[in-house]
């Protein structure tokens, strides 16, 4: 007899406790000590999953792939896409109405596209002890119109990384106090970010100043807007990164967006040459390979360095929240605001992957076992301790459990101040939320090509903003500008955390 969704929620929830009470969390669950042989109801059945080309989220998927078998005994079938291709290709899918894929594993930022043709999965998440739902944090980013409609399986920061071996040099910091009047340290503000990259432009100092991202398609929307979040969101003030939540109008070609895309624009000249033409996963191994002094991306950079083979940086990495400003755009007075301290908000760039079930799902109750399998806290502690798995870190438990990282070869004092930055930005009560409104892929696009443009010298950063600023209003009035400003006010009011 197979097993039924509460026995296998019981058996996964009976795993989970046995992982944790193991010590060191990296236990997979194993169903051949825990069934019998012939218990798995799914043997024969196959789930098609689809998510970007990996080795990020796709190989997680992959690692889940066996054990979920012997557990299920389904087989897990992946079909990948590039980022730049897997929104429109799982949309058309959803407006065609076919039913190729049982699992989605996407962006949160899509949600308000997605919507309409996945299934609400809340009655399921609150049956679920297995997943200890309490120790998510990232719950509400998956979440639509207060229903939970996908399954949070990675928590999203951009951050600021830097090289605290080069950053201490004593030597250095000499000759950058004679140039800046200042000694060489962390960057606390976006011009000591910027100064620092100065000093070290064109490998003057045997390595070059910064790793961004900067390739249409290649995320690049995430690190431009990296470089805007401080010069724009008033502490405490919602909306002041993309739209007037009282008009949507466009807030992308204020000067607070201005001066971040000058940075952004200058940035390039002093990063590697080819810099112009990475992607995320390029800032990765670049930085690994010892190339750059700084680095702005999410939490995947510090994990990649510090724990894949050859790397140059390994126990060389200190991470900390983006750099700030003194002075804030305020939207709302249309005027600079003078802080007291640096402004760093949090940026939950991206809002983590999560995991949607279509509504042409060939078996509902198969899929969302996968979910809860890779949101497991057993599994996903392995994941979020893994260089390149894609999935960092977005359950209390990731941080507490601190011996797994350190098996997982993650060296102190690095370790402490990786956590810390990704614990703090995460429960930032100030943090900015990613953009979740219907058409988030096309407003990221326009973005990217926009200040593409300014990256290249075709356009001035505020012209580059202004086509930017007339895209975003096309797109609006395409999909209806009073149904556009409900689904953003409505997405402000869905915070980060509880």
């Amino acid at each position: 007899m197979g097993m039924k969704r509460q026995e296998f929620l019981q058996r996964m929830a009976a795993l989970g406790l046995g992982a944790a009470a193991s010590g060191s969390g990296l236990t997979l669950l194993d169903p051949e000590r825990a069934f019998a042989a012939g218990s798995r109801e799914h043997a024969g059945q196959t789930l098609t999953v689809i998510t970007q080309n990996g080795p990020p989220i796709a190989s997680a998927v992959t690692a889940a792939a066996a054990p979920f078998q012997k557990l299920t005994g389904a087989k897990v079938k992946l079909i990948t896409a590039p980022f730049s291709a897997l929104y429109t290709k799982t949309l058309a899918n959803f407006v065609s109405g076919g039913g190729t894929y049982d699992v989605i594993l996407n962006p949160s930022s899509w949600l308000g596209d997605y919507a309409p043709y996945v299934l609400d999965l809340t009655s399921m998440i609150h049956k679920d002890a297995s997943l200890k739902w309490n120790d998510v944090i990232y719950q509400r980013n998956g979440q639509w119109a207060g229903r939970q409609i996908a399954m949070p399986i990675d928590g999203d920061n951009q951050l600021v990384y830097w090289r605290h071996d080069i950053i201490s040099d004593k030597s250095l910091s000499k000759q950058f106090q004679k140039r800046f009047g200042k000694p060489l340290a962390p960057p606390v503000t976006w011009d000591d970010f910027m100064n620092i990259a100065r000093f070290f432009s064109g490998g003057k100092h045997g390595i070059y100043g910064v790793a961004e991202a900067y390739r249409h398609g290649g995320q690049a929307f995430w690190y431009f807007m990296s470089n805007c979040v401080a010069w724009c969101t008033v502490p405490g003030q919602k909306g002041g990164l993309f739209f007037d939540p009282s008009n949507l109008k466009p807030l992308i070609n204020n000067p607070g967006h201005v001066e971040g895309l000058k940075n952004y624009v200058e940035a390039v000249k002093h990063g590697p040459p080819g810099m112009i033409n990475w992607d995320s996963n390029e800032v990765r191994q670049q930085f690994k390979n010892g190339a750059t002094v700084l680095a702005i991306d999410w939490d995947d950079t510090p994990i990649i360095g510090e724990l894949e083979s050859g790397t140059k940086v390994k126990g060389k990495i200190s991470s900390g929240l983006l750099p700030g400003t003194h002075r804030v755009w305020n939207y709302k007075t249309g005027k600079w605001q003078q802080m007291a301290k640096a402004n760093r908000p949090a940026w939950l760039a991206f809002g983590g992957w999560c995991g949607t079930i279509p509504k042409s799902a060939k078996n509902s109750d198969l899929s969302y076992k996968f979910l809860s399998f890779l949101t497991s806290p057993a599994f996903s502690l392995r994941m979020v301790t893994l260089a390149n798995s894609g999935m960092n870190p977005f359950r209390y438990s990731h941080f507490t459990n601190v011996a797994a990282w350190k098996k997982a070869g993650y060296p102190e004092p690095d370790l402490g101040q990786y956590l810390a930055a990704m614990k703090k930005s995460d429960l930032d009560p100030n943090a900015v939320q990613d953009l979740r409104m219907p058409g988030a892929a096309q407003f990221q696009d326009a973005v990217e090509v926009g200040t593409g443009k300014a990256v290249a010298g075709q356009s001035s950063p505020q012209k580059a903003l202004d086509s930017v600023a007339s895209a975003w209003n096309q797109i609006n009035s395409q999909k209806g500008h009073d149904k556009q400003l409900k689904a953003y006010k409505a997405s402000l009011n869905l915070g980060a955390t509880r």
